[in-house]
């Protein structure tokens, strides 16, 4: 069984952690802690996780599971795995890319990235991340020189086995990626099997004219407790291309906090979400459009059955004098379930007045029409269900470019389909 985690337990492990630590990393540790303490682990009186108690979740004992199938293969990648949260150097190749573990900087009395780690697009009050800052041990850092185009995908691989009953605290990971003038890089992540706690902070800084690509593939086993986020901040001309497929856990969370922060920016972002039995999932963005002239896109479509619960909450802020403006924001899913659940909260933060901002939320049924003029060609109705569900999702899935990622991606949608898309109970 999964052990309960305790507020009284983290703050012990940070301060063992403080009394370790070289001094810019205490002073790190120090700020993060306190603020942590204050505010304690999220739960729904916090308006951001009204919908998502962690703390509750944190509370229940769960039955840890083993015996996951392997992790999704990506040929062609540096990969950097992590096993039940440790960095695996066995079986990893990141040393190829430039690529440094996090550990040996996190090690050193000076580091030159003590003036990048926790500063990107900082988030003073955030609970998790404030924890992550605290207790982070284990991750990795990659810095792209200027001008440099990396061939290769760097593939971070977080694969639970469940065999490790973990320490009371849980995994704390942190990902570091700098690109610098004119860099690109592509960046996938997959999450494999059942952490009884984790949290993983993956913080993007992108220079000028840089862009990243970012593919991030969860495959959590229903047991899984983990909380993410990508923080992130984007020089003028820069490109962020985010593409998230998540199938929940028991609590599975994932925010996208970016701020566009050189004018001409582009942050954008597509994902397919797939929740079925009683798996919780959150997707929560916030878009903070900080100069004039920047613009974003992010599109969520989610498939639910079971008595599964889905939330997506997505936030526009465009301060004073970000003129010319243009963000959009979209959300649909189709419930395949009575019991099933959405929760979306589209929000829009405008104070200027020359900007194009819009969203969009809707939530249904499969069509019956559809399902029936499958159903007329002898088409079973499983599979006539499940044409209908992989065509939802299938605008998603085509913005992926590499194709080896997009089949990745399908595979793993098709999968869910032939277990669960048959379950429909009802349709319009």
């Amino acid at each position: 069984m999964a052990k309960v985690v305790s507020l009284d337990n983290l703050l012990a492990s940070a301060a063992a952690r403080r009394s370790e630590a070289a001094p810019w990393l205490g002073a790190l540790i120090d700020e993060a802690t306190e603020k942590f303490a204050h505010a304690g682990l999220p739960n729904r009186r916090n308006e951001a996780w009204r919908y998502s108690d962690l703390a509750k979740a944190l509370h229940e004992t769960v039955k840890l599971e083993s015996g996951f199938d392997a992790p999704p293969a990506l040929a062609e990648a540096c990969v950097a795995a992590f096993e039940d949260g440790v960095l695996d150097e066995a079986k990893s190749s990141y040393g190829a890319m430039g690529a440094q573990s996090l550990r040996k900087i996190l090690g050193e009395k000076d580091s030159p990235f003590a003036a990048i780690i926790g500063r990107v697009n900082p988030q003073a009050d955030h609970p998790i991340i404030n924890l992550n800052t605290a207790l982070m041990e284990e991750g990795l850092v990659l810095r792209v020189p200027a001008g440099v185009i990396l061939a290769t995908p760097l593939r971070l691989r977080f694969n639970w086995t469940g065999a490790d009953p973990q320490s009371e605290d849980g995994r704390h990971l942190r990902i570091l990626i700098v690109l610098e003038d004119g860099a690109q890089a592509t960046l996938f992540e997959s999450h494999d099997g059942a952490p009884s706690f984790a949290t993983v902070v993956t913080e993007v800084s992108l220079a000028t004219n840089a862009k990243l690509t970012h593919v991030r593939l969860e495959n959590f086993a229903a047991t899984a407790r983990q909380t993410a986020a990508t923080v992130g901040e984007i020089g003028e001309k820069a490109l962020y291309r985010g593409f998230y497929f998540t199938q929940g856990g028991h609590f599975a969370r994932h925010e996208a906090l970016l701020k566009l922060a050189g004018e001409e920016a582009h942050a954008g972002i597509d994902a397919a979400y797939m929740v079925a039995d009683r798996r919780h999932c959150d997707n929560t963005t916030v878009f903070d459009h900080a100069v004039p002239n920047t613009t974003s896109n992010q599109v969520f479509r989610g498939v639910l059955t079971g008595s599964s619960r889905g939330v997506y909450q997505g936030c526009v802020k465009v301060a004073q004098g970000a003129q010319k403006t243009d963000a959009r924001q979209l959300s649909r899913a189709m419930l395949l379930s009575h019991r099933s659940e959405i929760v979306t909260k589209p929000e829009l933060e405008i104070f200027a007045d020359d900007v194009k901002c819009s969203h969009g939320a809707t939530a249904g049924e499969l069509d019956a029409n559809a399902l029936f003029f499958l159903r007329a060609r002898g088409i079973p109705e499983a599979e006539a269900r499940a044409m209908l569900v992989e065509a939802f999702l299938v605008e998603a899935m085509d913005t992926i470019e590499s194709e080896t990622m997009r089949e990745l991606v399908t595979n793993c949608a098709r999968l869910w389909m032939k277990r669960h898309a048959g379950e429909a109970s009802h349709v319009e």
